[in-house]
């Protein structure tokens, strides 16, 4: 599960019933989600993206974080 903000990405965990320790970072804050978890997701307001919608986000994220990087 992706979001643009991380605070609605946490709000959308934890409408979910996930744990915060489920949380990954890597290129793209995100929660693995199951087949299950994912369709509840979609009932609670998600959106399914395309891989190009994912590809944006990540790139979103990456510039989000070189920007906090090249910040004094």
């Amino acid at each position: 599960m992706l979001a643009d903000e991380l605070e609605e990405l946490h709000a959308a965990a934890r409408g979910l019933g996930l744990k915060p320790e489920w949380f990954q970072v890597g290129r793209m804050p995100h929660y693995d989600l199951t087949a299950r978890k994912r369709a509840a997701a979609v009932v609670l307001g998600a959106r399914l993206a395309s891989r190009s919608k994912v590809a944006e986000l990540i790139q979103r994220w990456q510039e989000k974080i070189r920007r906090r990087k090249e910040e004094p």
